[in-house]
């Protein structure tokens, strides 16, 4: 499996997709990016979110998905949203996106009983690498069929074809959709070709266009960057707008307290668990989620306390 960008948080803490699970801002992106047949196909009224993921647990910190329900002529059907973030493409995609589409076919299977049909299921992937892919977008190019007999097995195996929308194929400004949505593009984009800074992502016509929270999300996704905080600040320095310069400036110095806070909480978990580690040699997955939810520094310094003064795992526990 194709590693990922270890300094990339996951887009479920960040932002990046956010902005596409908000059905007006999905609308206006896919709308202008499918295939002109299939977008005028698709009823783009009756687009909603299913609050579901059908991603591997294993893949969470490297992938998101989202879930949209939609009519088709009339009839039932899905657009399946896959983000994905790793810096290298997986050629055997189109086999992992299958097995996503069965589990969002079972799923519905348990609540629509025969003669209920399946739903069509459009599968779309969204990558955000530096470099285009070079792999298939057809699961039967992953199958070895003998030329001499592929003709009779092709109608044997499952066919599948996916919409690939790499980002690196776009130009900045050929984004289409709403402002929030073109900026968390941008910067989906810019991230691993280190363009943060460009004055692209920082189009103050667009700034002004989103809410706080929508401005709050992209600084926070660029801050959990590798990017220069001191080159970050010269560049909101440049903000021509002084009333949104100085709105910027505000909640990125927020962000960065908070990030520091929060390397102080992860640091003394990571201590709590070195010092459990050091005195009874190992410790249960159980203890470290319950770390993970005590976000109060002087909590964990007593709990660090206790793990070297704990007689056992069992002792321990009873403090948390």
């Amino acid at each position: 499996m194709p590693g990922s960008r270890g300094a990339i948080p996951s887009p479920a803490t960040v932002s990046t997709s956010g902005a596409s699970s908000v059905p007006e801002n999905a609308r206006a992106f896919l709308e202008n990016h499918l295939p002109k047949e299939l977008a005028a196909a698709l009823d783009w009224t009756s687009l909603t979110l299913e609050p579901c993921s059908f991603i591997d647990p294993q893949l969470t910190s490297s992938e998101s998905d989202l879930l949209f329900h939609i009519t088709l002529h009339q009839s039932d059907a899905f657009l399946y949203l896959l983000f994905e973030h790793q810096s290298s493409e997986d050629p055997r995609m189109a086999l992992r996106l299958l097995s996503y589409i069965l589990r969002i076919w079972e799923r519905f299977a348990q609540n629509h009983p025969p003669p209920a049909k399946l739903p069509a299921i459009l599968p779309i992937v969204l990558a955000q690498g530096k470099r285009p892919w070079k792999t298939s977008t057809r699961l039967e190019d992953l199958i070895d069929l003998p030329p001499s007999v592929a003709q009779i097995l092709r109608p044997w195996q499952p066919t599948l074809v996916y919409h690939l929308l790499e980002l690196v194929r776009i130009p900045y400004d050929a984004f289409a959709g709403t402002p929030e949505g073109i900026l968390t593009l941008r910067a989906l984009k810019a991230e691993p070709m280190n363009e943060l800074l460009e004055d692209v992502i920082w189009d103050e016509s667009l700034l002004f266009s989103i809410s706080e929270g929508a401005l709050e999300r992209i600084l926070r996704y660029i801050i959990n960057t590798e990017v220069s905080i001191p080159k970050l600040r010269d560049r909101l320095g440049k903000i021509q707008a002084k009333p949104l310069q100085s709105k910027t400036m505000t909640i990125a110095d927020q962000l960065r307290e908070e990030g520091k806070q929060e390397g102080r909480l992860n640091a003394l978990r990571s201590s709590v668990l070195r010092a459990l580690e050091i005195r009874h040699g190992a410790y249960p997955d159980g203890i470290r989620e319950a770390l993970e939810a005590i976000d109060a520094p002087t909590r964990l310094d007593a709990l660090l306390e206790s793990a070297f003064r704990s007689e056992s795992l069992e002792a321990f526990a009873q403090n948390l």
